[in-house]
């Protein structure tokens, strides 16, 4: 790996700690551990995880997914969001995602200015 290279990798390891840092990424961390520690909230997760991968290993053998195949999984992931635990954790992920990605777009602005 050349000098130039190792530079990078290391900005990239600071961009990272800095990310770890923040408090988007804190309250996500917090969520994903409360909703750890509440069973109901776990098995909910556990279904739709269950489903869609089910689904998606459907698709890949070649198999569409029917009408209600569609159904059960959004009927799956509804009743996962509607738990108050679940609700947070994505919103507050969705909200550490948006930062991941302002972040990637500046990467990339960065880029094409080269």
């Amino acid at each position: 790996m050349t000098g130039k290279n190792r530079s990078i990798i290391e900005l990239a390891e600071k961009l990272g700690h800095a990310l770890a840092e923040t408090e988007e990424f804190k309250l996500k961390q917090e969520a994903e551990e409360a909703l750890r520690q509440d069973e109901q909230a776990r098995k909910l997760v556990k279904q739709f995880k269950n489903l869609k991968n089910s689904f998606d290993r459907m698709e890949k053998l070649g198999t569409p997914l029917s009408e209600k195949n569609r159904k059960q999984l959004k009927d799956a992931e509804e009743r996962a969001m509607q738990h108050p635990l679940i609700k947070d954790w994505y919103d507050k992920t969705q909200k550490f995602y948006d930062l991941v990605i302002a972040v990637n777009k500046k990467m990339q602005e960065g880029m094409v200015g080269k």
